[in-house]
């Protein structure tokens, strides 16, 4: 089997894990105080005491983790479009766990969703390969890939703004911004693992460039999931996950370019905006929305 064959498979069980933890994770905000009315310790201390959060929590981190080993295996552009596989495992475990329902054009954004998800599958071309450590490491130096971690920093100033809005738009640029963080992490945890397979475990830590992509990639998973929270209490699941993985669609595919200079034919890229059409479909309507 080939690495990017390999990649695949556990991209599409981390996709799994993470939309379930999601909707576990849904479950358990929805029974704690509104966080934006109560004080942040007394929030954080409230998640502390809720095993079903901590369940759901750590559901999505094993997601998480394996999403950043399928990342060492393929492009950052095959890997992470495949975020939107889960949004099958979301609808159903939505519909059974937390009631909510999808109307016509949610359903519709599932079958797009699905189809592009196996179209990338069977078109998902070789990943790049790097001839040593120095070859990777320099992906992050030049001026695009900055010019990426600018914006990501500049994006983030719309949280406060987002906080304050009404409960789908603000659910809808919280979820956003977490994906962009969320992928910005996982741009960095690319170099992480693929700095582990070019020198192995033992020579990883001593590598200063190591390192810094292991604080980056923890911060902007912390990040994420943060403002993940914030946009499940704001909005539903079926809302907020799915422009979520939306955007982690939509954003690999720049940051792949910017950083890795991946590139993806017509042909394989049009599956990625037939997925992206899919997330729309299920984010922007409000048929996703708890029934009252």
């Amino acid at each position: 089997m080939s690495p990017t064959a390999i990649g695949v498979l556990l991209m599409l069980l981390a996709t799994t894990l993470t939309n379930v933890g999601a909707v576990v994770q849904k479950q358990a905000v929805d029974r704690l105080p509104p966080f934006d009315r109560v004080p942040l310790r007394a929030s954080l201390a409230a998640i502390a005491r809720s095993r079903r959060w901590l369940v759901g929590w750590l559901t999505a981190l094993a997601g998480i983790v394996l999403n950043m080993v399928a990342l060492g295996h393929a492009d950052l552009s095959v890997i992470q479009p495949l975020n939107g596989f889960g949004l099958v495992v979301l609808a159903i475990g939505s519909r059974l766990v937390l009631g909510e329902r999808l109307g016509r054009s949610g359903l519709a954004g599932i079958v797009c969703i699905g189809s592009g998800v196996i179209w990338i599958g069977a078109l998902a071309p070789a990943g790049r390969v790097f001839g040593g450590p120095d070859e990777l490491i320099v992906c992050y130096t030049q001026v695009p890939a900055l010019a990426a971690l600018v914006g990501t920093l500049l994006a983030l100033a719309l949280v406060p703004w987002a906080a304050r809005r009404g409960s789908h738009q603000g659910a809808v640029v919280l979820a956003g911004l977490a994906a962009l963080c969320s992928v910005a992490g996982l741009t960095c945890a690319k170099g992480f693992f693929g700095l582990w397979q070019l020198v192995g475990a033992r020579a990883l830590l001593s590598q200063p460039p190591a390192l810094l992509l292991l604080v980056a990639l923890i911060a902007g998973s912390t990040l994420a999931l943060a403002l993940q929270q914030l946009a499940l209490q704001k909005g539903a699941a079926v809302v907020v996950t799915p422009v979520f993985a939306g955007c982690s669609v939509v954003v690999p595919l720049l940051y792949g370019r910017l950083v890795f200079d991946e590139r993806l034919s017509v042909l394989a890229g049009l599956p990625v905006l037939i997925i992206a059409a899919g997330a729309v479909a299920l984010g922007v309507r409000r048929d996703g929305l708890p029934q009252q």
